[in-house]
């Protein structure tokens, strides 16, 4: 997810800490965004996630085989986009969850919730052709569908139809579509994984690239939280201890990204 400020002077960056002006949204980022965006207390936000009762729906999934098709996809590709097209042909092709089901977690998590007044946008990529696309509340799109289309993990999750396309993960573009946040500043990017992961860099540093010259902090889990995470990140039974271990850890970063945040 990244919050960006554009157009602010340092003074009035400091006065609005924690309101950033533009929210991105990207797969399990694009839930927290459309939250935020529309003013939901971050208490209640966390009380939700420690409460045992839950929406939430347990998937058992083969994640090594999982990136294995992702990269076997990407490897056979001619460009970025003929890439994203053959993942989509994966999602397409793998039995699934109804959406309906999968529908009703998104509609327990933004109870209520619609497009506000904040600059949010959600990212999401067209199943059959490979464009990324980006969702904001002049899409003519709920934020429920948004959100649903941004978080459809490929192979996982069905594929939404929405007027008349299919969409899949925004994530299969960039796990945070950092460079999205071109021309704002100060940027920060919150990933939810170690910088170095087995396959590499969590994100690219050349995804960061085309933000320069703005200042930009990136906010990785650490050993501890990725622990809670557990190795079913589609568990809901990691939902308390990844909040509690994330708490600590933004109380532990807090006075250095207020400090950032202010310039």
């Amino acid at each position: 997810m990244l919050l960006g400020i554009q157009d602010v002077e340092p003074e009035a960056a400091a006065r609005i800490i924690g309101a950033p002006t533009t929210l991105i949204g990207t797969s399990a980022g694009s839930n927290v965004a459309a939250q935020i965006s529309t003013g939901t207390p971050l208490q209640q936000l966390f009380e939700r996630q420690l409460d045992e009762k839950t929406s939430e729906i347990f998937v058992e999934a083969d994640f090594e085989a999982f990136m294995a098709n992702m990269a076997a996809a990407q490897s056979e590709a001619t460009s970025p986009d003929d890439a994203r097209s053959r993942i989509g042909t994966i999602a397409k092709n793998t039995k699934t969850v109804a959406r309906e089901v999968r529908r009703a977690v998104i509609e327990a998590r933004l109870s209520g919730m619609v497009w506000s007044d904040r600059d949010l946008r959600i990212t999401s990529v067209d199943a059959d052709t490979g464009i990324p696309v980006v969702f904001d509340r002049e899409s003519g799109v709920s934020l429920i569908d948004a959100v649903e289309a941004s978080s459809a993990v490929p192979g996982i999750w069905p594929v939404v139809p929405l007027a008349g396309h299919r969409y899949i993960d925004g994530g299969v573009r960039t796990m945070a579509n950092a460079d999205l946040a071109t021309g704002f500043d100060p940027v920060l990017v919150l990933i939810p994984q170690t910088e170095r992961t087995p396959s590499g860099f969590a994100i690219d540093p050349s995804e960061l690239e085309p933000l320069a010259p703005s200042r930009v902090h990136v906010i990785y889990a650490d050993a501890v939280a990725l622990a809670a995470f557990g190795t079913n990140p589609l568990d809901p039974g990691v939902r308390g201890p990844s909040a509690l271990v994330g708490r600590e850890l933004g109380r532990s970063i807090a006075s250095h990204i207020a400090g950032f945040w202010m310039g």
